[in-house]
């Protein structure tokens, strides 16, 4: 157990500027401190605003198709231990996005990452390109006349609560998710329907950036000044 005690830090030396200097170095991390609160609510915002039209455009739709006909679903024996042991250019992704690179892939293409088992079951990714995923994902492709990132949007904020199994760890198995009804139009409506919501969810990742920004620079300004 590690402690701190009063004697080491009355002890402790550091910078101490004129009182002057000081509050012009609180004011300005003052500034930044409101600026990275004001980009997580315009983030918290945009996601209320995609979740809200995933429920208008799809959720609260009348479901016609079901789940397994618009996608097949694949599986990994990748193992997390097994990839973080190897380096590579292509990436493999976890529960949480990439965990490691490695020089083969499993897919190439548009699919929907599932996690099928532990806490966060039921979330899902979007990834394209050459990649692969380790045991823990399910990925789904599209079939014919399917838009994969509208079949993305439609389970981002599916209820899988249903089709959950296991006393302990939390399964889920697309035999049993893969009979769910969806709201599944034409496929220039599913297109229409994908670009708008892509459009708020690359609003989204833009504003991260932004935010991502603000908190290094922050943290540079504290390492420089004290």
């Amino acid at each position: 157990i590690q402690r701190l005690y009063n004697n080491i830090l009355k002890s402790t030396k550091f910078n101490a500027p004129s009182i002057t200097e000081q509050n012009k170095i609180a004011s300005f991390l003052s500034l930044i401190d409101e600026r990275i609160s004001t980009q997580n609510k315009i983030i918290e915002q945009y996601e209320t605003l995609i979740k809200g039209l995933c429920f208008k455009l799809i959720l609260q739709q009348n479901p016609n198709r079901k789940l397994k006909d618009c996608v097949e679903c694949n599986s990994s024996s990748l193992t997390e231990s097994e990839v973080k042991e190897r380096s590579g250019i292509y990436p493999v992704y976890g529960a949480n996005g990439i965990i490691s690179f490695i020089n083969d892939f499993q897919i190439n293409g548009e699919a929907i990452l599932m996690i099928k088992d532990g806490a966060g079951v039921g979330q899902v990714q979007f990834s394209s390109d050459k990649f692969s995923v380790i045991g823990t994902l399910n990925y789904l492709i599209a079939k014919s006349n399917i838009n994969l990132k509208y079949i993305f949007f439609s389970l981002k904020f599916f209820n899988f609560d249903k089709y959950k199994v296991g006393s302990g760890i939390p399964h889920i198995y697309f035999k049993d998710y893969g009979e769910s009804f969806i709201f599944c139009p034409s496929i220039v409506e599913q297109k229409n329907i994908e670009k708008i919501l892509s459009y708020v969810e690359d609003k989204i990742l833009i504003e991260k950036m932004i935010l991502q920004k603000y908190v290094l620079q922050k943290n540079h300004l504290l390492q420089q000044l004290f």
